[in-house]
């Protein structure tokens, strides 16, 4: 059973949106998502739930294709296990191939081979926000990302700058970008990504 009754809070971040050439080019931003994106969450909430907040994402569909997660570098087999703490970081893919795949795929087989999972609560208070940064893998990420950008999802700043900087084709089939009411061409796009620490993105094709 997955909850949803926790109240998940925006990162604070001005709004950007990038028009692209078409839904090609919104595939082609899905990678960024590797890179995390970032949420607002109560203290307890499941890992199910954060990832049911994701545009795009429902019950049905994780619990059938999110084969392999992991909670702050270590694997995690229940979507009902409630997260503690200031930050947590969520990692969501299919299933990898080979061995480690059979390891670390949530409820396998060889799950004991795995080191022993950290499950202890923390002492954070209870009424202190977990900011949650969920990153999204291969087949899951091309699956949702297109949702998850075109419905708007907050990221690092630095991490889409970086993106674009080493994809310059991909750069260039960026029609426009607007923040609030602002529009930039290329040069101030990344001027305007340098002066931010986390912007709430939206990507949408002509």
């Amino acid at each position: 059973m997955m909850p949803m009754s926790s109240v998940f809070d925006p990162i604070a971040g001005r709004k950007l949106q990038l028009k692209v050439a078409n839904d090609e080019a919104i595939a082609q931003f899905t990678t960024l998502l590797q890179s995390g994106v970032y949420l607002k969450a109560k203290q307890g909430c499941s890992i199910g739930e954060i990832l049911c907040s994701l545009p795009g994402f429902t019950e049905e569909y994780i619990s059938k294709n999110v084969q392999t997660l992991f909670l702050n570098g270590l694997p995690a087999d229940d979507l009902d296990q409630q997260i503690f703490g200031e930050i947590a970081v969520i990692a969501a893919s299919a299933a990898m191939p080979g061995l480690a795949g059979a390891i670390f795929r949530k409820g396998g087989v060889h799950a004991s081979l795995r080191t022993a999972t950290d499950k202890g609560l923390h002492s954070t208070a209870l009424e202190q926000a977990i900011t949650v940064r969920v990153k999204l893998f291969n087949i899951i990420a091309r699956e949702r990302g297109a949702d998850v950008l075109s419905r708007g999802c907050f990221v690092k700043a630095a991490a889409l700058l970086k993106f674009l900087q080493y994809r310059e084709r991909l750069a260039a089939k960026i029609i426009y970008a607007t923040s609030d009411t602002e529009q930039h061409n290329s040069s101030q796009l990344c001027d305007f990504l340098e002066s931010q620490t986390n912007i709430h993105l939206f990507i949408t094709s002509k």
